[in-house]
């Protein structure tokens, strides 16, 4: 991939995780549901460290694995607009081949730094 469209697509990632924890920090149920908290504070720690991450692909496939994991865990309901903005994380994320799926399995928000 070339280092420009790399550039963009990092770009792109970051806005969408941006403007998903926006989404998600405005919840009703935010406050209430500590699996949420947990999903917002990975956002904002991807979002800081993509850049300067070697592989933002598999950063990006750790992520949704984990935002999917929490959902059942807390009983999250993700509406339309924020699984939009995960699929389309996920997207990206689908380059980095299927290993992403495999090595990535989180009980917990520390188990997600662990692998940063």
């Amino acid at each position: 991939m070339k280092k420009i469209d790399r550039e963009n697509e990092i770009k792109n990632a970051k806005s969408l995780i941006s403007a998903l924890n926006d989404l998600i920090i405005n919840r009703e149920d935010y406050q209430q549901k500590s699996e949420l908290r947990d999903i917002s504070d990975v956002l904002v720690q991807v979002n800081k460290t993509i850049d300067i991450n070697k592989y933002p692909e598999r950063l990006l496939s750790k992520l949704t694995t984990f935002i999917y994991s929490m959902g059942p865990a807390g009983k999250i309901y993700f509406p339309k607009k924020e699984e939009q903005l995960i699929d389309k994380i996920a997207v990206i994320a689908q380059k980095s081949g299927n290993t992403g799926l495999y090595y990535s399995s989180f009980n917990t928000k520390s188990d997600l730094f662990n692998q940063l």
